[in-house]
């Protein structure tokens, strides 16, 4: 055999091995980056959890403060959900009205219907 062709066999020159290798070696260090470090996949994926989680909480804020809002708005000028307000958390009757206060059922027990 004549030394190009012995050449030719060998595959190729040790200095492009050393090349594709180093390439190799930096693609996957910047893909393991991007899957598992601080701005990663997976740290992304998690922050969009955490996100839409806060985003539901806001929201169910948002309508209790409305619902409390339009309780307040009712307190201040609606004189029937006062007295309604002060029948039921307060106990209190009109002059001549006769409260009955019945036991609370026992567990597993039905109320009888009226």
């Amino acid at each position: 055999m004549t030394m190009m062709a012995r050449e030719a066999s060998s595959g190729p020159p040790i200095g492009r091995r050393i090349v594709v290798f180093v390439v190799v070696i930096v693609a996957l260090a910047v893909l393991i980056g991007a899957i598992f470090g601080d701005r990663g996949y997976l740290e992304v994926r998690r922050r969009r959890e955490a996100y839409a989680a806060l985003s539901r909480e806001v929201d169910e804020m948002a309508a209790r403060n409305a619902a409390l809002r339009r309780e307040i708005a009712g307190l201040r000028s609606d004189p029937y959900v006062i007295e309604k307000l002060a029948r039921e958390k307060l106990g209190y009757a009109r002059p001549g009205e006769v409260i009955y206060l019945l036991p609370p059922a026992a567990e597993g027990e039905v109320p009888p219907k009226p």
